[in-house]
C-alpha cells in the first residue's frame, strides 16, 4: 500500500459516530474479526447514535473485500 493511502486510512473514519478509522478496522480484520458482528463486539462499530445506518454497508464491503483478498492471495 502506498504511503499516501496509509495516511488516508489513518484518519479516514468509517464509523463516524464512534470515530473508528479504516486502519483500526483493517487491523482488527487482520487479527481475526471477519464479520460485521465480530467488529461490533471488538471495536464497537455500529453502536453509535445511528445504529450502523451510515457505516454498516461500508464495513461489510471492507470485510468482503478482505476475505476475497485472503482467498485470492492479493
Amino acid at each position: 500500500m502506498s504511503t499516501q493511502q496509509e495516511l488516508i486510512n489513518n484518519i479516514k473514519k468509517i464509523c463516524i459516530c464512534r470515530g473508528i478509522t479504516v486502519r483500526t478496522i483493517n487491523k482488527a480484520m487482520s487479527e481475526g474479526c471477519l464479520s460485521f458482528e465480530a467488529l461490533r463486539r471488538q471495536l464497537g462499530t455500529g453502536t453509535g447514535n445511528c445504529k450502523a445506518k451510515r457505516c454498516r454497508e461500508k464495513i461489510e464491503k471492507m470485510v468482503k473485500d478482505y476475505q476475497e483478498s485472503l482467498r485470492t492471495g492479493v
